[in-house]
């Protein structure tokens, strides 16, 4: 089953993150795996998360997402609190 995870934010056409996920997905032999980037703003993330499917793992968060993700997630570390914002969302049954 492919699996993919991406970088949102806004703007986002400056990551270098999915040419350096790519390289460690084939560096550590994950085929299948694809990264990319989104752009997303505040509003746009509640209606992306709608739209993944199972094929996800999960997302990358840069600004202006950072805070907006912590109201949205199912669950949040005691770090991501107490820090005021959330880099990553795991994608987890469902």
């Amino acid at each position: 089953m492919p699996r993919r995870a991406a970088v949102l934010g806004r703007p986002i056409e400056h990551s270098l993150s999915p040419v350096l996920h790519t390289a460690a997905y084939a560096a550590m032999g994950l085929d299948g795996w694809v990264y990319e980037a989104y752009e997303c703003d505040e509003t746009g993330l509640w209606g992306f998360l709608e739209g993944l499917d199972e094929d996800w793992a999960g997302l990358s968060l840069t600004m202006p997402l950072k805070r907006t993700a912590l109201k949205l997630a199912d669950s949040v570390s005691e770090l991501a609190l107490a820090v005021g914002g959330a880099n990553t969302i795991v994608l987890r049954d469902g």
